[in-house]
């Protein structure tokens, strides 16, 4: 095989992991990515310190986290939001799915099981 065939070979099969790994993912198209909590707090405090603020009900005296996410390229962006699911409350350095495309849509934790669509069960 020569030097270019092994290199269209690693290529072929880089991507091909990087599709199977996608399979496990939330739906990316539909707004979903990969966020890491960076702050719990109430909203009053930490909504000022947000990238996109994605409100909490209760007002400013509620439950509120920032996340950090990737959105392409190498710089991270933040949002905030009062919404999780039922039960869960997010801590400073858990993993989370948040969707930035839908602001009602609550945060997902990590190990939540997802719906065929990608959309986590509210």
């Amino acid at each position: 095989m020569t030097s270019t065939g092994r290199v269209a070979m690693l290529w072929a099969l880089a991507l091909g992991g990087c599709t199977a790994m996608d399979a496990h993912s939330f739906d990316h198209s539909a707004g979903w990515r990969a966020a890491q909590v960076v702050s719990v707090g109430s909203a009053g405090e930490l909504s000022s310190t947000v990238d996109r603020d994605c409100g909490a009900d209760g007002g400013t005296t509620a439950s509120y986290a920032v996340v950090r996410y990737r959105n392409g390229g190498v710089h991270t962006r933040s949002l905030g939001t009062g919404r999780w699911p039922a039960g869960a409350e997010p801590k400073v350095g858990d993993a989370v799915h948040v969707n930035i495309l839908d602001c009602a849509a609550p945060l997902a934790l990590a190990d939540q099981k997802r719906s065929a669509s990608g959309t986590p069960p509210r």
